[in-house]
């Protein structure tokens, strides 16, 4: 397997190509969203009457300018996980944390220091895996046109917009070249979660994204996780390794369903709004009782920290790696009467002990990095002897 390049985003604006969640904590709310101030109202009525009365020319696209408006007044308010989608872009937004959909296999974010498109990570085994797209590139064209950072939501439009088995020619900068790949789309339908029994009867568990909230469904994170601990467990698994290094979040109510099947009865996490309104997730009385260790670094958002924070705040589990992105915000998303939609952020979440690690992360409680012919390496593939994070986790847990 070709190494994977990692690299750490200083501002990171998350969606995703593939819209596996990302650092999204999902949120749909069922009903239409009222209109816009009036005072914006009567101005863009006033607009629309000037041109249909005295603009020199009739082609123009009346949907696509109220889209444009509409877009651009959510996008003033420069909060970077909070966004206007057209009715095609929504759709595609949506599909992200779902179990399956048809596209390259790609998370993307926004570089704001460069205000380009910037991959997370490739899904292992997709398209854009086999093809060689490495984390820290940038996407710059699709099809022969370009998009900036502010135009991700095309973008995304643009690589999804075909149907299985069609090509896409993405043009991608690398360490400052840029280079062509024509990829073919087909159905992504990624395991989340994979597992492997290591020396010592230490059960090895790595979550790449926590992926859908319709529980039973067939790519449900919780539903994989379950299944594969319990047959680790049946093999005699005594003690586990949670590695969440890379994994850019997922919807919330798949890492509390994780979360309660590991935890002792308490709150897993809980939010608050700028109203103080909160809401807790709790677990039940149910727990895996056995010694486990979470490894974590800076590419851990979002529900990785949610399941991070917990385990280390009921003292489950050791962390080792380096210090996690810090997403703790929450995002809501609310669909129009048109099949349009827009995500906002409407919370905070705390871990149990009521810190709420948004800007900050959290620390390791032993810090370790990789080797350093391996320090830009996308973690998986890292072999486990040269994985320093992952030995110092089987020496803590040795002595457990």
């Amino acid at each position: 397997m070709k190494p994977f390049v990692k690299t750490i985003i200083t501002v990171v604006i998350t969606a995703s190509v593939t819209f596996s969640g990302t650092s999204l904590l999902y949120a749909v709310s069922r009903g239409p969203v009222s209109g816009t101030a009036d005072k914006v109202t009567r101005k863009l009525n006033a607009v629309n009457s000037y041109l249909k009365n005295n603009y020199l020319y009739d082609d123009y696209d009346e949907e696509k300018m109220s889209d444009d408006a509409v877009a651009a007044y959510v996008e003033a308010l420069d909060e970077p996980y909070t966004h206007y989608y057209s009715s095609e872009e929504f759709d595609s937004y949506l599909s992200g944390v779902e179990d399956s959909y048809v596209g390259i296999g790609v998370v993307i974010s926004v570089d704001e220091d460069s205000n380009k498109i910037v991959i997370i990570a490739p899904t292992e085994d997709s398209p854009a895996y086999e093809a060689g797209l490495l984390p820290g590139d940038y996407i710059l064209a699709v099809d022969g046109t370009e998009y900036s950072g502010e135009q991700m939501d095309a973008c995304v439009s643009a690589i999804k917009g075909g149907k299985e088995g069609t090509s896409v020619k993405v043009r991608i900068e690398h360490d400052g070249e840029q280079k062509e790949y024509d990829i073919k789309r087909r159905q992504i339908s990624a395991k989340s979660v994979k597992t492997e029994m290591l020396e010592d009867n230490v059960g090895y568990v790595r979550i790449t994204s926590f992926n859908t909230n319709e529980e039973g469904a067939e790519e449900n994170t919780f539903t994989e996780f379950k299944e594969q601990v319990d047959s680790l467990s049946a093999q005699g698994m005594e003690k586990m390794v949670i590695d969440l290094r890379d994994n850019p979040g997922g919807v919330l109510d798949v890492v509390c369903d994780i979360a309660d099947y590991l935890l002792p009865e308490g709150v897993i996490t809980y939010t608050e709004t700028k109203n103080g309104d909160k809401e807790e997730y709790r677990s039940d009385k149910n727990e895996l009782n056995i010694p486990m260790a979470v490894l974590i670094n800076g590419n851990s958002a979002s529900a990785s920290e949610i399941l991070t924070g917990a385990l280390k705040d009921y003292g489950r589990a050791s962390v080792i790696g380096e210090n996690s992105f810090g997403k703790g915000i929450v995002q809501s998303v609310y669909p129009f009467y048109d099949g349009s939609g827009m995500s906002m952020t409407i919370a905070k979440y705390y871990t149990p002990n009521g810190v709420c690690i948004h800007g900050v992360g959290i620390a390791p409680d032993y810090e370790v990095k990789l080797p350093e012919e391996y320090k830009d390496y996308y973690a998986s593939s890292v072999p486990h002897q040269d994985d320093t994070q992952l030995q110092k986790a089987l020496e803590i847990l040795k002595n457990k």
